[in-house]
């Protein structure tokens, strides 16, 4: 399907010109003291991070998004936090999603 992430590197391509809305939610490790977190790029710019710094023992589950215009051919990828930590477990509670909202 064209625009959808590629299985070999996890790249959302636009496949048209429009205005895109992503969101990302993430788990984390039930350990103290564990970063937990990821940003999302349009092409190389950082655009939001997700982020939790663990203090007690319970799971991080930070989120976020954003609504970004797209031309044909931008790219639009997460990146793990430095130092940090992403878990999930066969209900896949770390989602990475998007959709067209309108062309332009």
């Amino acid at each position: 399907m064209p625009g959808s992430p590629t299985t070999t590197h996890g790249v959302f391509t636009a496949p048209v010109r429009g205005v895109y809305h992503f969101a990302l939610h993430l788990l984390g490790d039930s350990q103290p003291y564990i970063q937990t977190g990821a940003a999302l790029y349009k092409n190389a710019e950082h655009i939001v991070a997700a982020y939790d710094y663990q203090l007690n023992p319970h799971h991080a589950t930070p989120s976020n998004g954003a609504s970004l215009q797209l031309e044909v051919g931008d790219a639009v990828h997460v990146k793990l936090w430095p130092n940090a930590q992403v878990r999930d477990n066969g209900h896949r509670l770390t989602t990475f999603s998007g959709h067209l909202l309108f062309t332009m």
